[in-house]
């Protein structure tokens, strides 16, 4: 256990506060990540699958990211603390987009289904924030440490609707880029 004054305790709270902003912004981001990938997943299955059955796809294969990328996220932030997990999560996020984008544009199913794996790694990450807020800060500031980078989230899909026409022909910014042909 560690002893801490009351003046390391509000002298730590400041780095904390910058600290939470900036995981509270990140889980804004996930939140996003998440709330595209729901949303347009089935739709832009539908529209790249080879048969409409496999339409739901995408939106399994991010659920089996989170559930590959939770394990791994812990033992990375163990042997090499946190920041190494956040960065390689927000790489898997930038990835996502990216790949995401590039499966659209060109018509792959499969390369699809790789980007919203990589986002569900990226969600993954996303799970540690709120533990990496509580740590260091007061007792006092625990809870709302916890509470801002939680609301984060909710911020998140909010983000998805006012963004979401800012590239006008292509709504979610290539997320559907063309309307689905249910074959």
């Amino acid at each position: 256990m560690i002893d801490m004054t009351a003046a390391d305790g509000v002298s730590g709270d400041a780095r904390v506060r910058s600290n939470v902003v900036r995981l509270a912004a990140a889980q804004a981001l996930t939140g996003a990540n998440a709330a595209v990938i729901f949303a347009t997943g089935s739709i832009v299955g539908a529209t790249l699958a080879p048969s409409i059955s496999l339409a739901t796809l995408p939106i399994s294969v991010y659920v089996l990211g989170i559930a590959a990328g939770t394990l791994p996220t812990g033992a990375i932030s163990r042997a090499y603390g946190r920041r190494v997990a956040f960065i390689i999560g927000t790489g898997c996020g930038t990835l996502t987009g990216l790949l995401g984008a590039l499966a659209i544009l060109r018509g792959s199913f499969a390369l699809f289904c790789c980007a919203t794996f990589l986002g569900g790694l990226y969600g993954a990450v996303s799970q540690s924030y709120r533990f990496a807020a509580a740590d260091g800060a007061s007792a006092e500031y625990r809870p709302k440490a916890v509470s801002w980078v939680m609301a984060g989230g909710v911020l998140g899909p909010q983000l998805v609707q006012w963004t979401m026409d800012v590239w006008s022909p292509y709504l979610f910014a290539f997320s559907s880029w063309r309307k689905p042909s249910l074959r």
